[in-house]
């Protein structure tokens, strides 16, 4: 289908990520000895890690929209097989049965995308160069999004309705008998 290349190329960055640069090799030092064991006497002690290039900043920027794109495609696809259901429920009994299977599908896309883009994002903060507070508000985003499409759709269904009985008032001042203003009569 042509879009499962971007996975390739996030998980050869986050084996790139979490496998590190290569050490160079040892040289002995003065007197034939390979150096101390002591923590923090290595020869990478003091190196600053490389400075991120234009091609890094590009290919984090890649990988972010390659996952919103990703989480946008499901999250659509939950959306109009949610909006499948609602027409459906509105047309009959038979409709309405059909529609639970539509808003359970719904749901399945919505959930299956929300968390594979919480769970991408989590896992690929260090390649697409995101703060931990970037990180924390995407998924918070996603999941509040998912959020609201759940509590529409429960709604929807009746399951959160709230039941408000509408009362007339009656102040004791309208007649039950004889004609109206217009001169119709009372209803029977």
């Amino acid at each position: 289908m042509g879009g499962g290349w971007w996975w390739a190329r996030a998980a050869r960055l986050a084996r790139l990520r979490f496998r590190g640069a290569p050490l160079p090799p040892l040289r002995p030092r003065s007197g034939g000895s390979r150096g101390s064991f002591t923590p923090g006497h290595s020869l990478r002690a003091g190196a600053a890690p490389p400075p991120v290039s234009e091609l890094d900043r590009a290919d984090a920027w890649i990988l972010r929209k390659a996952l919103e794109t990703a989480f946008l495609s499901w999250f659509r696809n939950g959306l109009l097989a949610s909006g499948i259901g609602v027409i459906s429920f509105m047309q009959s009994d038979m409709g309405r049965e059909a529609a639970y299977g539509f808003f359970l599908l719904g749901g399945l896309c919505v959930v299956w995308g929300s968390t594979s883009y919480a769970v991408g994002l989590a896992s690929l903060r260090g390649p697409m160069q995101l703060s931990l507070g970037g990180t924390a508000m995407g998924v918070g985003t996603v999941l509040a999004a998912s959020l609201l499409w759940a509590c529409a759709v429960g709604l929807y269904m009746g399951q959160l309705e709230l039941d408000v009985e509408l009362v007339p008032e009656d102040d004791g001042t309208a007649t039950a008998e004889g004609p109206d203003e217009a001169g119709r009569p009372p209803p029977e």
